[in-house]
This record gives C-alpha cells, structure tokens and sequence, in this order.
C-alpha cells in the first residue's frame, strides 16, 4: 500500500505546483468562460469555450472599443458574450430590423440577420419579448417592422447585441456591469 500511495504522490505535487504556476502567471489575469445561446453565433457557437481578460486586470480607467466581444452576466447570471456597437455620445437607432449608428446604416462584417428580438433600457427591464410571438417569425412583415428611435449611448454606457441579430437582446449596458474583455474565441 505505502508503494502505491508514493507512487501517486509525486505526480500530485507536480500537478498542483504546475496549477499553481499557471494561476500565479494566468489566471489572475485570464479566466475560461463557456458560451451559453446562440446570440453570438457564427463567431462563437453555443458551447464553445471563450478566453477572457478579467476586467479586473484592465485597469480602472478601461472602456471597450467598438466592435469589441464583452462578457456580461445576464438576470440569471448565466456568461454571455455581446459585441459593442454603441459607445459613448453615439446614437444607435433601429429601423426595420437594422441598425443606423449616428444617422448611418452600420456596416459591420460581423452581424447576421435583422433584429428579431426584444428590447431591453438601461436597467435590463425586457420592452419587449420574442418569446411572446408578438413579432411572428422570420420573414414575417411585422418582424421586418422592428424599429426603436433614436437613442444616444450615455457616458458610462455601451450599446451592445450579438452577432446573430435575429436571435439576441439588445441595448444599453454599464461599461461597470461588463466582467470582461473576450480575447480568443
């Protein structure tokens, strides 16, 4: 018995060390996060594994660039990943499932589909829900009426969606409530 445990023994401490190494040089800095839903999708499916700087790491006076991948919590605290659209003094407007960033129609390689989904203001509270079938399906003419006016993105704020615009809350986030900065995904 006493060769078995010996035996098992080192490898442990190695592995622990090796953890702790890792943690010391990594993980103070860098976290895993598992992507729930498929609001991202086709930049990261759901299921797939996402690196993540900690907001943390990125000093206090850190705000998101446009474009960026952002790791918020949502009401059930549930990972999720969003892109940055809005920043800060832009106004974001959707007509018709689409999306104009100060006055003009954004073009950006990364979103798919028209918006199909609900609204959410500046305190999470749904103005409306895709769920309800209240919008219909794709391709229905209600859905491709979706319109929120013209809004300006407070200081503080970030106006965010997924990729995958036909399946993805969108609107204003704290830059405050934003956990962190996707960097490999």
């Amino acid at each position: 018995m006493k060769r078995i445990s010996k035996y098992f023994r080192q490898p442990l401490w190695l592995a622990a060390a090796m953890l702790f190494v890792w943690y010391i040089s990594f993980g103070y800095k860098y976290g895993f996060i598992y992507n729930h839903g498929v609001s991202m999708q086709p930049t990261v499916e759901n299921g797939e594994w996402i690196i993540m700087q900690k907001k943390s790491s990125m000093g206090k006076e850190w705000t998101p660039d446009r474009f960026d991948v952002v790791i918020i919590d949502d009401a059930k605290g549930e990972r999720l990943s969003k892109r940055v659209v809005g920043l800060p003094s832009d106004t974001v407007e959707v007509k018709k499932g689409i999306i104009y960033l100060n006055k003009k129609k954004l073009e950006d390689p990364f979103g798919k589909g028209k918006i199909l989904i609900y609204l959410v203001d500046e305190n999470e509270k749904p103005l409306r829900y895709w769920e309800t079938g209240e919008w219909g399906n794709a391709g229905d003419p209600v859905v491709e009426m979706i319109s929120h006016g013209e809004e300006k993105v407070k200081e503080g704020y970030v106006w965010v969606i997924g990729d995958n615009r036909t399946d993805s809350w969108y609107g204003m986030l704290r830059i405050k409530d934003i956990k962190g900065l996707a960097v490999i995904y």
